[in-house]
């Protein structure tokens, strides 16, 4: 009678470290998902602002861009990535900063000013390089992984004024 306790517990117990698991791997692919799409986006002048939220294979875009053809801009760069199967977009459209006067010195220590903040990052600033003309920025260099590229990513998209974002030389596993 214990040893069928035993094995109903033990496969029990099986079952339910299998499904957190594979939460997160699933989680693990969400966020590689936003990273890519993040990728995509910030390429596109105008698209900064635009925050991505991937849930089994719907992307939710939310944020804020000046015209619409910028929000359908977005839509259609998602719409158009390998696994998606739906996109939500909620993207306001209207005002946003004005940013004519930013100079990109002033953005570039902005970004260094976070950087320092954040220990891990500050830590793996030697192996980035980091560039910003016109208010674009480039990222360029190698990271340990997706979460610390997705970290800088969404630390640079805090600041505000960039036109536009390229992280296509950024390494990470």
């Amino acid at each position: 009678m214990h040893r069928y306790f035993a094995i109903v517990f033990a496969a029990v117990l099986a079952v339910g470290v299998g499904i957190a698991g594979s939460a997160k791997a699933q989680s693990q692919a969400e966020f590689k998902r936003e990273l890519k799409a993040m990728q995509s986006l910030y390429k596109e002048p105008g698209l900064m602002e635009v925050t991505v939220k991937s849930m089994r294979g719907m992307m939710m875009l939310t944020g804020n861009t000046a015209t619409d053809e910028q929000s359908k801009k977005a839509e259609e760069i998602i719409k158009n990535m390998r696994g998606v199967k739906e996109v939500r977009n909620r993207i306001r459209v209207g005002k946003v900063d004005d940013c004519s006067t930013a100079k990109d010195a002033e953005l570039m220590a902005k970004v260094d000013k976070e950087i320092e903040n954040d220990e891990e990052l500050a830590q793996a600033r030697r192996k980035l390089d980091i560039s910003v003309k016109d208010r674009n920025i480039v990222l360029k260099g190698s990271l340990k992984d997706y979460s610390q590229a997705g970290s800088l990513v969404n630390m640079v998209k805090r600041v505000p004024c960039f036109n536009s974002m390229n992280f296509d030389d950024l390494e990470y596993n």
